[in-house]
């Protein structure tokens, strides 16, 4: 009786091998859709002290940067977290900048329901100025419509969620005293600007003032509460 059975038993287990494998292999080498849950407390890895703007913890802040530089290998590595769509990363002399629009990859990532429009578009949906034009800035990364998700306010991204991109960034660049992160469509878009930029060649020194004023403006310059 167990000879006969033998041959069934053995094809489950070559399957259930298989199909192990095939999942090990996923998750190697691409991101695996909802495989990370920012929102489970069972993620240890961000059980560990705060990594994001710490500073305002201890009181006001100052983002009176003397350098600017978009980091293309701080944006890569973030690229590939689970979460994760597009992740645009500026240092400074002191600190790092992420700005980033997230995807279906990971679950947890946001606090609130969505703010992107994925109900297909319309004329004036680019442009409120002109009704009639479909067009849309070059520079525009994110237009709030059939696009990956963003967020208004850095609060509104979970904890668990930005403490990831924060060792992350940490751990590959130790030496920076802090890191600010969000998801703004409106400083998204001005990030993919200044990238372009560094894409070109170009020095974004010229453009470190109207950045100082831009980076005060999303994250506040006021001591926050942990």
């Amino acid at each position: 009786m167990l000879r006969k059975l033998g041959f069934p038993i053995y094809g489950l287990i070559f399957l259930m091998l298989l199909l192990i494998g095939c999942s090990e292999q996923g998750r190697q080498y691409g991101k695996s859709p909802d495989h990370t849950n920012f929102g489970s407390p069972s993620e240890n890895s961000t059980d560990s002290e705060r990594a994001y703007q710490t500073q305002q913890f201890s009181g006001p802040v100052s983002h009176n940067n003397k350098q600017l530089a978009y980091s293309q290998f701080l944006s890569n590595q973030l690229n590939a977290l689970n979460g994760v769509n597009t992740a645009i990363v500026m240092t400074t002399d002191q600190y790092a900048y992420v700005a980033l629009m997230m995807d279906s990859t990971a679950i947890g990532t946001k606090n609130t329901t969505r703010e992107t429009n994925n109900q297909g578009t319309s004329k004036g949906f680019y442009n409120d100025h002109a009704p009639s034009n479909d067009s849309m800035s070059s520079q525009d990364l994110n237009t709030g419509y059939n696009n990956y998700e963003t967020a208004v306010h850095h609060d509104l991204l979970t904890h668990r969620f930005k403490q990831t991109i924060a060792e992350k960034i940490r751990s590959l660049q130790p030496n920076l005293l802090d890191v600010y992160i969000s998801a703004n469509r409106d400083f998204l878009n001005k990030m993919n600007s200044y990238a372009q930029q560094s894409w070109k060649g170009n020095s974004l020194m010229p453009l470190l003032t109207d950045f100082n004023q831009t980076v005060e403006r999303v994250f506040g310059t006021a001591q926050v509460l942990p």
